[in-house]
């Protein structure tokens, strides 16, 4: 199916609440790939899990940290992050403004 629409009109949606503080989504695609514009307010944060599916983030805007295992990462607008299926991520907000990001999840 094609769609073209303006992302103004897609609401903000709390996003994995169980998992998530202060981030919100605007899912712009839902099949196979999942796409979402993601917004992660001053100190929102994604806490240390991980899932069935693998994810691509790339962040457009504002900065924080983002852990892929144990590993830590500056997140900065510009950054890609690959994590594979099963692997422990988080992310964090950790400046004034809110971050940015377009969260890809490969659905198997």
């Amino acid at each position: 199916m094609s769609d073209i629409f303006d992302i103004e009109s897609v609401q903000w949606k709390p996003v994995r609440p169980e998992v998530a503080d202060g981030v919100l989504g605007r899912e712009m695609l839902d099949s196979n790939v999942k796409a979402v514009l993601t917004r992660v307010v001053p100190g929102g944060k994604f806490r240390m899990h991980s899932d069935n599916y693998a994810h691509l983030f790339y962040f457009m805007s504002g900065q924080g940290i983002v852990w892929v295992d144990k590993e830590k990462y500056e997140a900065r607008p510009g950054t890609v992050v690959q994590v594979d299926a099963g692997m422990a991520h988080a992310y964090e907000n950790t400046g004034t403004e809110d971050m940015v990001l377009v969260s890809l999840n490969l659905q198997v």
